[in-house]
């Protein structure tokens, strides 16, 4: 486990670039699973995800109507999937999810992952986000 503390958007974009960086060569493709509530930042950190992939973030807006954003980069595809609108993960949607996993140089963002329930993968990355207050966040990585 692993808690830092940022104080910006910018800060917890950059945070992301960094632990993309930093994340072991096994778990490059292995999805990531973001906790937290409204505001707490995990947008801003897919963005900072974006941005280490070589997109530009201000591509990057947050799948709440659609669930699921695919965005093509140099080395593949960056799929970021937001259930903050789904009452119940479905069959379909989970299939969807599983056979993102498994396409190389795909790498799986996933907001409001809670929404998964036992559905979620064993091999994965977990992200907790905190507000604080209007500028700080408490961001605490596990599985990493």
């Amino acid at each position: 486990m692993n808690l830092v503390i940022t104080h910006s958007e910018e800060e917890t974009a950059d945070l992301a670039e960094k632990f993309l960086k930093e994340r072991s060569p096994n778990k490059q493709n292995k999805p990531i699973l973001l906790f937290g509530d409204l505001g707490s930042g995990k947008t801003a950190f897919v963005k900072g995800l974006a941005k280490g992939l070589g997109i530009d973030n201000y591509q990057v807006k947050s799948p709440t109507y659609t669930f699921v954003r695919e965005y093509i980069h140099r080395n593949g595809i960056l799929v970021h999937i937001d259930l903050y609108r789904l009452e119940a993960i479905d069959n379909l949607l989970l299939e969807q999810i599983e056979e993102y996993d498994d396409k190389k140089g795909t790498l799986v963002v996933i907001e409001w992952a809670d929404k998964l329930g036992d559905n979620t993968p064993d091999d994965r990355s977990d992200i907790c986000f905190e507000h604080i207050n209007e500028n700080q966040r408490k961001i605490t990585f596990f599985n990493d």
